[in-house]
């Protein structure tokens, strides 16, 4: 099988839970991370409670696929903290929907299709992941403008991306800065509130500046450093960056 992770991730780990989970990695290089693969049409409300995942009240009637996503999500989280000394956590959200992590971690989680990707450090560190199915060019034309401007369209072309490449990168990244910061912001804001201003395509790493409105001068520097993998089908994008 391919890896899940991104290739310069050390896996460490190799599990699953058939018939659900069909494939999960673990590593713990260069970061605490986590992903798998899950089945959908394998999922039924036995399988949460085989694993100990009560369902939140909000998801209790929600569409299979809505509840698998949930249960393979929690799945991998208490797999990766097991790891870490910290055995049959339960991560659950808060009525804002962001994750309740254990006392002294900072985490993020992001799922898309029938993959989930975790990440977790210190809580002196803040941390953001996504992850995206590529976007077709068509759709990229309709969403361009709502996610980057013209001037950060032109950064990533220059840098060799296609206009569907980068608007499904630059979605993915805007996202995963917006899962660190939330946190210490707690309050939503749009694409247009991170601006991308370096690209580095042999580092995988794309540099971005939030405006002040977002982030004060009182919160530290506003510049971020954002790092990505993107393959034929995907992107995956994650943010660890130390608070201030």
């Amino acid at each position: 099988m391919p890896q899940l992770l991104p290739v310069n991730f050390l896996v460490e780990h190799q599990q699953n839970y058939l018939p659900f989970i069909t494939q999960a990695e673990l590593s713990h290089t260069p970061f605490h991370s986590a992903c798998c693969h899950f089945d959908v049409q394998a999922y039924s409300p036995q399988l949460a409670e085989d694993l100990g995942v009560v369902l939140p009240q909000a998801l209790q009637h929600a569409v299979k696929k809505r509840q698998a996503e949930y249960l393979a999500s929690r799945w991998l989280v208490t797999q990766l903290l097991n790891t870490l000394a910290i055995p049959n956590f339960q991560l659950l959200n808060r009525a804002d929907r962001s994750p309740i992590w254990p006392e002294g971690v900072s985490g993020s989680l992001s799922h898309h299709g029938n993959k989930v990707f975790a990440m977790i450090a210190s809580n002196s560190y803040l941390v953001g992941t996504d992850i995206e199915k590529n976007l077709t060019a068509q759709r990229a034309r309709e969403l361009q403008s709502m996610i980057m401007s013209s001037a950060e369209l032109a950064r990533m072309t220059a840098a060799g991306f296609s206009l569907a490449q980068a608007t499904t990168l630059i979605f993915s990244i805007k996202e995963a800065l917006y899962k660190a910061v939330f946190p210490v912001v707690q309050k939503l804001f749009g694409f247009e509130q991170a601006t991308v201003t370096a690209v580095n395509p042999l580092l995988n790493q794309i540099s971005l500046e939030l405006s002040p409105a977002i982030w004060p001068a009182q919160h530290g520097p506003s510049s971020w450093q954002a790092h990505y993998w993107q393959s034929d089908s995907e992107v995956l994008s994650w943010l660890v960056a130390p608070r201030s």
